[in-house]
Formats: C-alpha cells, sequence, structure tokens
C-alpha cells in the first residue's frame, strides 16, 4: 500500500467531525486503545485506532474511531463508528 495524503491532524478527535455536529459540546464519557491502525494512511510505524464515546446535550451516547498519529499524537480521520456502545 502506498502513502495517503494527509490533508489534516487533528488536537482532538471531535475536531474533525462536522461542523453541524457541534461536537465540542459533547462530554467524553469514554476512550479505549484499540491496537494497530488497520489500514494506516502511510507507512509510518506506529498508528494506533481509538475509540471515544461521548455524551451529546441531548442524552445520547456516541462512539466515535480516530487514528492516532504516532509521532505528533494528533487524530486523523474521525469518524463516528458503526461499533455499538
Amino acid at each position: 500500500m502506498g502513502d495517503m495524503d494527509i490533508h489534516e491532524l487533528w488536537d482532538e478527535p471531535w475536531e474533525g467531525l462536522p461542523e453541524e455536529e457541534a461536537a465540542w459540546e459533547w462530554d467524553v464519557v469514554s476512550d479505549e486503545e484499540n491496537g494497530p491502525t488497520k489500514q494506516p494512511p502511510n507507512k509510518k510505524r506506529g498508528w494506533k485506532r481509538w475509540y471515544f464515546v461521548y455524551h451529546e446535550p441531548k442524552c445520547t451516547n456516541i462512539k466515535i474511531s480516530a487514528d492516532r498519529e504516532p509521532s505528533s499524537g494528533k487524530w486523523f480521520n474521525p469518524h463516528r463508528s458503526s461499533g455499538t456502545i
């Protein structure tokens, strides 16, 4: 697999979500490392997949997954996870 262009890394996983979700208002319920990223965007070693559970103000919990860039510790490709909470 070749290297992918990484357009943006985020300081916090929720920062990469669509603005209309207002994720900055969410509270973190839990976070968990889930091992190596299965398809890292480049050949740099050490990418890890993480899962975050956030609580929205409308009383819903949302699971987000994001990959942690090994050098900077910033987040790549945060998105809602299809996994169960």
